[in-house]
């Protein structure tokens, strides 16, 4: 079982590895990008695009290393977890599967990026707006319908470990998963 120090040594080097190795050349192509001309979001999105398969392997690797150690310390270190990941220049942008991603490991019958993506979610510091936050748990909530992902049980296992901290308006995760729980089991009614 890995602890949180060998988990930080390997999201260190991944960081350094994503920044060094990457950054550079993803630097160089948006600097040469025209913000004058029509089309400059869509190449931004290319180069985002093509930099996330780039970085893929390394991502694959951190965030299977990230749940694995949250879920066998029954996600006691997730406060510890997110301030690892904060830390980070380059990763923390990174780490949260897109629904591209999500949609890439939903089709291979996991939900290990779904189940991620609620952990990360509950880490997160919020403050001072989590509207988009909101917006985003709403979004995953309804991709995980529309795949026919069973989000409510991912949900209630993940319940006992979400905090009662109010952090959404008067909202708590824990209020959130429950919701979304409750939600779920009227719509099927």
């Amino acid at each position: 079982m890995e602890n949180i120090t060998t988990v930080k040594s390997k999201i260190d080097l991944i960081d350094e590895e994503i920044t060094h190795k990457y950054a550079d050349e993803l630097r160089a192509k948006e600097s040469r990008i025209n913000f004058t001309k029509d089309g400059w979001v869509e190449e931004m999105r290319a180069i985002e695009s093509e930099y996330r398969q780039k970085i893929a392997p390394e991502l694959a690797f951190i965030r299977r290393t990230v749940g694995e150690v949250l879920a066998e310390n029954s996600f006691k270190d997730m406060q510890a977890m997110a301030a690892l990941l904060d830390d980070t220049p380059r990763l923390k942008n990174y780490i949260t599967p897109t629904f591209e991603e999500l949609d890439e490991d939903v089709k291979n019958d996991s939900t290990e990026y779904v189940t991620l993506s609620l952990v990360l979610f509950m880490t997160r510091n919020l403050e001072p707006d989590a509207r988009d936050e909101m917006v985003y748990f709403s979004d995953l909530i309804r991709f995980c319908e529309s795949k026919k992902v069973d989000v409510n049980s991912i949900l209630k296992h993940l319940l006992p470990y979400a905090s009662d901290e109010i952090k959404y308006g008067n909202y708590s995760v824990r209020t959130l998963f429950q919701n979304a729980v409750e939600d779920s089991a009227h719509s099927r009614k």
